[in-house]
C-alpha cells in the first residue's frame, strides 16, 4: 500500500512539473526606457520586448510639456485647441491608446502601441507610409536603441 501511494505521489508530482512548465511564459520580455529631455519637452519611451528575438511588442511613450514651448499656445485652453485635433487621430486604432492630462502648467499625453494587437491598415494612416507592418516586419529593439541613441535619447537604467 505505502508503494503505490509513493508510485501515485510521483506521478501527481511530475505531473504538476509538466502542467506548470506547459503553463509558463515560452517567451521571456523585458523593458528599455529611454529619455529625452529637449526644448522643454521630456520624452520617455519604453520598450517591452521578446529578448531571445529582439523583437519589440509593445512601446509606451510619455511626453511632458509646458504650455509655453508649444507654438501659439501660452495657456492650457490653447493648448486643447491646438493638441485635441491630433489626439483624435489616434482613436479609434485597435493596439493604440492615446491621452493627454492638461494640468495648471504642463501637459502629459501617454500613448501605448501594442505591435502584437495592432490594426495595422488604420496604424499606416496615422503614421506614414513608411510604417510597416508588425506582424510581417520584426521591429527590433537593438536599430531601434542605435536610432534613439543618435537622437540623443539617453537610455535609463
Amino acid at each position: 500500500m505505502k508503494k503505490i501511494r509513493n508510485i501515485l505521489l510521483s506521478i501527481a508530482m511530475l505531473f504538476v512539473v509538466v502542467l506548470a512548465t506547459a503553463c509558463s511564459d515560452k517567451e521571456a520580455t523585458s523593458t528599455k526606457t529611454f529619455v529625452l529631455d529637449k526644448n522643454g519637452l521630456k520624452t520617455t519611451i519604453t520598450y517591452t520586448y521578446i529578448e531571445k528575438e529582439d523583437k519589440v511588442i509593445k512601446q509606451t511613450t510619455q511626453n511632458i510639456g509646458t504650455y509655453a514651448q508649444l507654438p501659439k499656445a501660452n495657456s492650457k485652453e490653447a493648448a486643447q485647441k491646438l493638441l485635441e485635433p491630433i489626439a483624435k487621430n489616434y482613436q479609434g486604432i485597435k493596439g493604440v491608446k492615446q491621452s493627454i492630462d492638461y494640468q495648471d502648467d504642463k501637459f502629459i499625453e501617454d500613448l501605448e502601441i501594442d505591435y502584437t494587437n495592432l490594426d495595422f491598415e488604420q496604424a499606416k494612416k496615422l503614421f506614414g507610409p513608411n510604417f510597416q507592418d508588425p506582424a510581417k516586419v520584426k521591429v527590433s529593439l537593438k536599430k531601434t536603441e542605435e536610432g534613439l541613441l543618435k537622437q540623443g535619447y539617453t537610455e535609463q537604467k
